[in-house]
């Protein structure tokens, strides 16, 4: 299966320096253009449906729509002008569009391995691929760059929905996107300290986890094991999901020492005794 992957990276990128080679250097510069004004516009359009409507769903039919029109548009565009410069169907110009090719090619890469390696047998596959070894090294960035820009946009990903499964294997679903680097600080469930956010890290297949350590305890988890984090990721208390499932630990970087969560939650002011 690693093999397939690795075919499928040499297949995307190579169709990809065939496709802008043998339309030129003038063509591959705007297929540059529309790719990013897709993004663009397509984002905006999002951001302008979702705010509107208070949907996901609705925000993503709307960037879908909007990144595919401006995709079109510059192709009809281009072809009423009849603009084909000789310029671009130069040797050296079908050189300089393979360069564009192979990056266009990266970016298909790297938009299709995270679907792939959250599902089925992607998930032991991809991290064995030797092509897709990079990608994946390179994978965190995206996140610092989103968290950066505090993007409101669903990932698809695999973490749990409901604490009780945290850790386990789940299927990849969209859900809501967390800002985890402005959790830095949290409140540790166990001592009470400040905890520091280490930054985000590759776990299974091509998923990817944030990980917090507590200076004082020592305790680590991916936000859970924080006040403020346990209620961001999961809409409740940890002391009250302690009291109906008894004492918790993180299922992604366990620490080995399961606790009900002591002293009062600066979030709800709830507090439980054990």
């Amino acid at each position: 299966m690693s093999l397939l992957i690795d075919g499928l990276i040499v297949l995307l990128i190579g169709l990809g320096v065939y496709a802008e080679m043998r339309r030129g250097l003038f063509f591959a510069l705007f297929d540059v253009f529309r790719l990013v004004a897709a993004i663009v516009v397509g984002f905006a359009a999002y951001s302008a449906f979702h705010r509107l409507f208070h949907s996901y769903t609705v925000g993503l039919i709307a960037l879908g729509i909007a990144s595919l029109t401006a995709v079109m548009v510059v192709p009809i565009v281009l072809r009423l002008l009849k603009a084909d410069p000789a310029w671009g169907r130069t040797l050296v110009g079908r050189l300089g569009a393979g360069l564009i090719g192979i990056g266009i090619g990266f970016i298909t890469v790297a938009a299709f391995l995270p679907v792939i390696g959250r599902s089925g047998r992607g998930r032991e596959a991809v991290p064995r691929s030797t092509l897709a070894q990079p990608f994946i090294d390179a994978a965190p960035a995206l996140y610092y760059v989103a968290d950066v820009f505090n993007l409101d946009f669903p990932v698809l990903s695999t973490r749990a929905i409901r604490f009780e499964y945290e850790g386990k294997d789940g299927e990849p679903a969209l859900v809501e996107r967390v800002n985890y680097s402005r959790l830095n600080g949290s409140t540790c469930i166990e001592c009470g300290a400040r905890v520091h956010f280490d930054g985000y890290f590759n776990r299974i297949g091509a998923s990817i986890s944030p990980r917090f350590t507590c200076p004082d305890c020592g305790r680590r988890s991916d936000g859970c094991q924080t006040f403020e984090g346990f209620h961001r990721m999961y809409g409740l208390c940890p002391g009250e999901v302690a009291q109906a499932l008894g004492p918790i630990d993180c299922g992604v970087w366990p620490n080995d020492r399961a606790l009900y969560p002591r002293g009062v939650c600066p979030v709800c002011g709830k507090s439980i005794h054990r």
